[in-house]
Order: structure tokens, then sequence, then C-alpha cells
């Protein structure tokens, strides 16, 4: 499986055709966190996740919410956890409606799972139902509507962004970028651990996954860490991904919201228009 997909030039026109604005100073060595896959039955791996992170990056986390986890576990059955989930910082942003599209052999085979591909293959009926209902869910339940969206997986059909932007949506997440809607898309790719309960594909990419990391830190190429309950529940992917918090902080690698990084993207921009 490719860790990375290729971040393709995201250069204004005017711009010098040798350099992107992914290459300018400015553009280097931060991270965004995010912790996917929030829904009540795993309130133990969400306070595992939020006190692995560095000095000041739970605070700039993307929490992404599922509100009726498996179509079998609601926000609305459990006040207590809402309650907490409501008061942690971050960004509350909407990751589908139930996370899963229902038993699938291919995804069994290979992942160990259903397909989670939620928005993957949606009518855009079917997919305007399931935001109206996932947003109704978090502000009855965390009393915040949310700004943003990120498709199960990172997949979404295109009949997705159309509707997002007519229910009130600022953007969406993809895998190697996020996307705000009137603007240039922001390249921050994912770093994932997740790869599912197949023990030996997972460790497998697990080995694949220390050379990129040591590739992204060396280089200073921003990116996003996305931490998944999973994650906690597998002892050597847990390692790998606390020693990459260490290895952050020890270099002094800076935690920055999506919204920051979209900012500073937004400055760097302007600086690079002609006079």
């Amino acid at each position: 499986m490719q860790l990375f997909r290729p971040v393709r030039n995201m250069a204004p026109s005017n711009a010098n055709p040798q350099m992107t604005l992914a290459d300018t100073p400015d553009w280097t060595r931060f991270y965004v966190p995010e912790i996917h896959d929030i829904h009540p039955a795993m309130r133990d791996e969400l306070a595992v996740m939020s006190a692995a992170w560095p000095a000041g990056a739970l605070e700039r986390c993307a929490l992404l919410v599922v509100p009726f986890w498996m179509g079998e576990i609601a926000l609305a059955d459990h006040a207590d956890f809402c309650a907490a989930l409501a008061a942690m910082p971050g960004e509350k942003v909407l990751h589908g409606w139930t996370h899963t599209l229902g038993p699938d052999f291919w995804n069994w085979l290979f992942y160990g799972h259903d397909n989670r591909s939620e928005f993957a293959r949606l009518s855009a009926g079917e997919a305007r139902r399931r935001l109206s209902d996932g947003v109704a869910a978090m502000e009855d339940a965390l009393g915040v509507r949310p700004r943003w969206f990120c498709a199960p997986r990172w997949q979404q059909s295109a009949a997705v962004a159309p509707l997002l932007q007519e229910a009130g949506f600022e953007g969406y997440m993809l895998r190697n970028e996020f996307v705000r809607f009137g603007a240039e898309p922001v390249p921050l790719p994912a770093l994932c651990f997740d790869e599912g309960p197949r023990k030996a594909k997972a460790a497998l990419l697990r080995r694949l996954r220390e050379r990129t990391i040591d590739r992204l830190v060396r280089a200073g190429r921003p990116f996003r860490i996305t931490l998944h309950p999973d994650d906690v529940n597998d002892a050597p992917t847990w390692d790998q991904v606390t020693r990459l918090m260490e290895r952050l902080e020890r270099e002094g690698w800076e935690p920055l919201s999506a919204e920051e990084a979209m900012a500073r993207w937004q400055v760097l921009q302007g600086a690079r228009q002609p006079a």
C-alpha cells in the first residue's frame, strides 16, 4: 500500500517553475495533529491518544467524530462521553455518519473488517441524508455545528463536495490536502498508522512506514499525524507512534492546527504574488 501519494505542484502561475510554495523556508518543520474515529466506545483509547501528543498539540488537534459508529453506537445515547468530548479543545470534524458500508468480501480479505469507505460510492440522495443526520447529531450531542468534513478513508464520491458546500461546510479533508471552498487546496499529506487487524500486512507496512517517517522528518516537510483507536491497541504500532512524537518534540517540530496551517499557506501565497 502506498503510504503517501504524490502531491501535485501547487505553485501559482507566476511562480518560479522550479520552486513551489511547499519548498519555501516558512513551510517546514510543523505537523497537524488529528484523532480519527471518535465515538463513545473508544473512551479509553481517546484518553491514551490525547495524552500522547507533545506539548501544545492537543489543543490544536482536529477531532474527527463519527456520530453513529457502525450503525450501532450513537452519540445521543452517551451523554457523559459527549460532555467530555465537547469540553475538549480542538476542531470537531464530521467523519462520516456510520463509517461503514457494511460487510464486503474484499475488504474482509485485505483489511480484516467491513467496507469502511462510507462515502466512496453513495448516491447524492444517500450522501445528503447521511451528512444531514451527522450534522444534526453533532449539534444535538456536542453543541457544535461542524465546519469541516473528512470522509472515512478520505474517499468521497464526486457528489459529496457540492453537497458539503450546500450544507454550509467550509471545506473537507483529503488524504493529501485540505480543500476550503473558494481557495486553493493546501498540500498536507496524512501519515496514517491504522492498517487493520491483518497482522502480517500491518507488520510489513509498519516497516515501510519507518522509512517514510525518517524521510519526512529529515526533509522537514510538514504533514498530518492521524491517530486511530486501533493504533493504541497494537503494541508495535503504538511504539512507532510514541517514538515519532518523541522525535518531533526533541527536534523542535511545531504543532499547528488545520486552521493555522491553512492561514500560513495563505500568507505564503500572498507573499509570492507580484507587487
